[in-house]
C-alpha cells in the first residue's frame, strides 16, 4: 500500500503540472483571440505550448503588435507577454532607451534633444508600462505574463497605453 501511494502521489503531481500548463494556453489564446476582435488585429496562435504566439495590426497608422513566448533559463523558464508600437518613421537617430532607461544614441546633439523632450513622459510611463524600451522605430514594454493577462481587457489596455506613449513621443 505504501509503495502505490509513494508511487501515485509523484504522477498526481506531474499530471497537474500538465494540465496546468494545458490550461493556462488554452485561456492566453482565448484571451489573445477576444483581444484580437477587438483591436481588429490578425491573430498567430499554435496549440504547441512553446510557440511564439502574436497578434498584429494597426491603430491610427501606427502598427502595433503583442507577442507572448517563452524564454528558457537553465532549468527554468518564464512567459512574457510583449506590446509593440511601432512609428510610422524611423527618428534614425540610433536611438536606444533600454529597460533600465539607459539613454544612448549616435548623434549626441539630436539624442540630447530627444531625450530634454520625452524623458519625464518615458519616466511617468515606467509606473504603468514595465521594462520599457524606446528605439528609433519602435515603443516596447515587455511582462512576465501574469494571470491578469488572461483577460482580453487588461491586452488591450496596456496596448493601448503604449500605443498613446509612441503617439506623445516627439
Amino acid at each position: 500500500m505504501e509503495k502505490l501511494i509513494a508511487i501515485t502521489i509523484p504522477i498526481l503531481f506531474v499530471v497537474g503540472i500538465i494540465w496546468l500548463i494545458i490550461s493556462s494556453n488554452k485561456r492566453i489564446n482565448k484571451a489573445l483571440s477576444d483581444a484580437s476582435e477587438t483591436l481588429d488585429f490578425t491573430i498567430i496562435t499554435s496549440k504547441n505550448l512553446f510557440r511564439k504566439k502574436r497578434i498584429f495590426g494597426e491603430i491610427d497608422g501606427f502598427k502595433c503588435e503583442v507577442e507572448v513566448y517563452t524564454r528558457s533559463h537553465g532549468r527554468s523558464s518564464t512567459t512574457y507577454v510583449s506590446f509593440f508600437a511601432f512609428f510610422p518613421e524611423s527618428f534614425d537617430m540610433g536611438l536606444k532607451i533600454n529597460w533600465r532607461g539607459e539613454f544612448d544614441g549616435d548623434d549626441e546633439y539630436l539624442t540630447d534633444l530627444f531625450i530634454k523632450r520625452n524623458e519625464g513622459l518615458i519616466e511617468a510611463s515606467k509606473k504603468n508600462l514595465r521594462r520599457l524600451r524606446v528605439e528609433d522605430s519602435f515603443v516596447n514594454s515587455r511582462k512576465v505574463l501574469f494571470r491578469k493577462y488572461y483577460k482580453a481587457d487588461e491586452i488591450v489596455k496596456t496596448m493601448r497605453d503604449v500605443l498613446n506613449l509612441a503617439k506623445s513621443i516627439k
